[in-house]
């Protein structure tokens, strides 16, 4: 894949028949984002109670420290819930790729099969 050019651009490549794989794979891969997804999500929702710290007391050393650990949960530079977020649509993509590439090939495959019924038959 091209720098920049994302899953988009792999999208285009399964439309024009250049990108493809053996049957029943990209089946298998779009079921295993699917489940990474879920697993992510799960992980996002332990991330988010991850939000309220306590135990660093009340001096003001305590309570920086407190500020700066729930912001690398949730509300900081990069968080762990948006960096979680990220990767989970990134996942999302890749699933929507493979259903895409697993739809090419059961359209052509029963495009296929049809054109043999009309031989059989004609």
């Amino acid at each position: 894949m091209v720098e920049g050019q994302g899953w988009g651009a792999l999208g285009v490549a399964v439309d024009a028949g250049d990108l493809y794989l053996e049957p029943g794979v990209a089946r298998r891969c779009a079921q295993r984002c699917a489940d990474l997804a879920s697993e992510l999500r799960g992980l996002r929702e332990s991330a988010y109670r991850l939000r309220r710290v306590d135990g660093f007391g009340a001096l003001p050393s305590g309570l920086a420290l407190k500020a700066k650990f729930e912001g690398k949960a949730d509300g900081g530079e990069y968080s762990l819930v948006q960096a979680l977020s990220d990767h989970i649509d990134e996942v999302e993509q890749m699933q929507a790729l493979f259903e895409k590439i697993d739809a090419r090939y059961s359209a052509t495959d029963d495009g296929t099969a049809s054109k043999f019924g009309v031989i059989e038959h004609g």
